[in-house]
């Protein structure tokens, strides 16, 4: 079984529309601060591959709403690596609503480890090892 990474939000009401739900660019904001978590607390961090003269870029991002999020609502949002190759590693990420663990979103994340001149860069061996354990299916 793969490692599922997650991590606890709670709504805040500047985030909702004019409908009272959660509005859809909210979401992506959630997604990339749980991928960031994600892979700071498996030892890679963004900005010293930015140091570096290299780049963690996201290349797409595909999202499925399921069901909306409302004011003050609890939910979490889940990660675990759907792919892992040559220089990508897709990320898929789920959220749920809190306690009753409603189906709110799906997505997959796809980021690219990028040189110094911005092209493609093989993963090193210490990041592959870090993403291993949660990849679901290799």
């Amino acid at each position: 079984m793969p490692k599922v990474f997650s991590l606890e939000f709670k709504v805040r009401d500047y985030e909702l529309d004019l409908f009272g739900v959660v509005n859809n660019a909210a979401y992506l904001n959630y997604l990339e601060h749980a991928r960031h978590e994600f892979l700071h607390g498996i030892g890679i961090d963004p900005a010293e591959i930015a140091v570096a003269g290299r780049a963690l870029a996201l290349s797409k991002i595909n999202v499925h709403y399921q069901s909306p999020l409302r004011s003050r609502e609890h939910f979490r949002v889940e990660a675990t690596i759907g792919e892992l190759r040559g220089a990508r590693v897709a990320i898929d990420q789920r959220i749920v609503s809190q306690p009753e663990g409603r189906p709110v979103l799906r997505a997959r994340a796809v980021a690219v480890f990028l040189d110094e001149r911005g092209r493609p860069l093989r993963i090193s061996e210490p990041h592959r090892a870090a993403l291993l354990p949660y990849l679901v299916d290799p």
